[in-house]
């Protein structure tokens, strides 16, 4: 089978795209400049104007296409069929995930957009909004299915499960944690603590008389 021809201008603003998580993550965003996006590319300054206008459409771009893909994954494991339980554990592996393959990303999603004034604005608003949305759904099948306590509101138990998340994520960011072995220990003991948590959550909201309490 013969390779898709590649798409060289792609190639190109992928490039600007990604050199830019690593200099917002290491410089953040008010301490980098342009012309420190373009180093880190290994492309002329002005070479990036040719893809986007500004910084601000640069940060604004990072967060649309990566947190798409991250939504779309969200959303098919929501419209699964498996046991709700399953599916909320499933939802904050990829969470977790998304920090262990792609840190940088994720510290500029914290510390340059989630807690800035840019987070408001209502593109990013609806795509959180989707997010939790995404998780009500899953609490809501689970309680129609007999899995979890009918008693629970969804939209508040969707809350508290991405926002115990956040602090997890927020955590590994900002190092809270620091072990005797390294970085590397530090972070396998987040994600462990990580995982314990959704799955003491997915419990404490089961039904008795459901399966998804195992």
């Amino acid at each position: 089978m013969s390779e898709l021809p590649s798409d060289p201008k792609r190639e190109k603003r992928d490039l600007i795209l990604d050199a830019a998580i690593e200099v917002f993550a290491s410089k953040g965003y008010h301490g980098a400049r342009v012309s420190d996006i373009a180093r880190e590319a290994g492309i002329a300054y002005g070479l990036v104007y040719h893809y986007f206008k500004n910084k601000e459409e640069i940060l604004s771009t990072i967060f649309e296409e990566r947190w798409t893909g991250f939504l779309e994954a969200v959303e098919d494991v929501a419209g699964s069929s498996r046991s709700a339980e399953d599916r909320l554990l499933s939802v904050a592996a990829l969470v977790l995930n998304g920090y262990r393959l792609h840190p940088q990303w994720v510290k500029v999603l914290v510390l340059e957009i989630q807690r800035s004034s840019r987070f408001s604005e209502p593109t990013q608003l609806r795509a959180v909004g989707r997010l939790v949305d995404a998780v009500e759904r899953i609490v809501r099948s689970g309680q129609e299915s007999g899995e979890l306590r009918k008693e629970v509101d969804p939209s508040i138990a969707a809350y508290v499960f991405m926002g115990a998340l956040d602090l997890v994520i927020t955590g590994l960011v900002l190092g809270v944690t620091r072990l005797e072995g390294g970085e590397e220990d530090a972070r396998a003991y987040h994600l462990s603590v990580a995982q314990n948590l959704m799955e003491i959550f997915a419990r404490g909201i089961a039904s008795q008389r459901g399966g998804g309490g195992g």
